[in-house]
């Protein structure tokens, strides 16, 4: 089990990694908001970042250190090598303890983005904003995978569910200036409130078996925010 955890964290990781690049390419729904709008039920949170004893420190979730990607000083290296964020829904709260990843691929690993006649551009390019952990005090019964180069990506299992959590996207939003004065919200998910829909967007000549164990939920566009969200009778904060 725990191999099989190390495997969905690396896959997991590392696509949030490489979506932070680009994203031409729609893969499964037009935005976010459709993606939403086939969820059962969903919530809304905004995160805070807070100290190993859950005392607020900043509403800024997102990496703000992006000189690490090219140096890695060892101050700023300590300072991010936990992380502690606090999250309330569905009447829990959910506090974060974070270590960075550093072992998620090789330096030398190198990015390459294909078109209909071949590669269109690489890069080497890997933001250390990938973290492993666990609920705080939950050690043995809990896992958490998350990135925060753009907000919170990942996902947080408990002995009772897993749940998904991705920043609520907008279209006025400049990606790169992520924080607002109040918080940023994001959409929390339950993975059992997910539709059968989800699954059902198969490729031609893929099986139904296959196409749910490599349909990979996360994978959406982060250039599609939408303009309002979809009718949802559930709010947190």
């Amino acid at each position: 089990m725990e191999i099989l955890w190390k495997t969905l964290t690396w896959i997991l990781s590392l696509v949030m990694a490489s979506s932070e690049f680009h994203s031409d390419n729609r893969l499964s729904y037009n935005s976010q908001e459709e993606f939403l709008s086939y969820l059962e039920h969903y919530q809304l949170t905004v995160p805070i970042r807070v100290d190993q004893n859950g005392a607020f420190l900043s509403f800024t979730v997102k990496d703000d250190e992006p000189s690490r990607r090219r140096k890695r000083s060892t101050d700023l290296y300590d300072q991010a090598s936990k992380l502690f964020f606090k999250l309330s829904a569905y009447g829990k709260h959910f506090h974060l303890h974070l270590i960075l990843n550093t072992d998620l691929v090789s330096k030398h690993f190198t990015v390459e983005y294909w078109g209909k006649d071949g590669p269109k551009w690489k890069h080497d390019l890997l933001d250390h904003c990938h973290y492993t952990g666990y609920l705080q005090d939950q050690y043995s019964t809990t896992k958490v995978a998350l990135s925060n180069c753009n907000g919170l990506h990942g996902v947080i299992a408990t002995e009772d569910e897993e749940y998904f959590i991705e920043p609520l996207r907008n279209i006025t939003e400049n990606s790169n200036h992520f924080s607002y004065e109040s918080g940023h919200p994001h959409v929390i998910y339950k993975k059992s409130a997910m539709h059968q829909h989800l699954y059902d967007h198969a490729h031609c000549g893929v099986s139904e078996d296959l196409t749910r164990s490599s349909k990979l939920w996360w994978m959406n566009d982060t250039s599609a925010f939408p303009t309002s969200l979809p009718i949802n009778n559930t709010l947190s904060s």
